[in-house]
């Protein structure tokens, strides 16, 4: 399968392009914030262009369409049961407009995740650069 991922990646094409990232918000809400993400600003068609050739390609070998559909961001955090989520909510409001920066989008990367004790392992299966 990992194999059959790497062809569709392969077929992806894209130039270099640059993202910048600012804003904090979370999913599903602030009222229940689980996943707290940074937002992404620029590059934002770029992103669904590259999904949407990603997308197509892993229906062609037998993967489901995405449902909820692609919302570019960066994951910052998950919020466990326990945390006070209003003062979750009240630092992410603080944090609504921060600019984090921008960087040159040049490749893809496949990446697998180990799940340890001490917090997941990365590591990069395969690449693709911008052409």
């Amino acid at each position: 399968m990992v194999d059959s991922v790497i062809e569709v990646m392969d077929r992806v094409s894209f130039t270099p392009f640059t993202i910048k990232i600012s804003g904090v918000g979370a999913f599903p809400n602030l009222r229940r914030p689980s996943v707290i993400w940074a937002g992404i600003t620029e590059g934002v068609e770029e992103l669904k262009e590259i999904f949407r050739q990603i997308e197509s390609g892993l229906i062609e070998i037998g993967f489901k369409p995405e449902p909820k559909g692609f919302s570019p961001h960066i994951t910052l955090a998950r919020v466990k049961r326990g945390f006070n989520r209003s003062a979750v909510a009240s630092k992410i409001l603080e944090l609504s407009d921060f600019e984090f920066g921008e960087f040159q989008a040049e490749n893809l990367r496949l990446k697998r995740s180990v799940l340890t004790p001490k917090g997941p392992i990365y590591s990069t299966i395969h690449e693709v650069k911008a052409r």
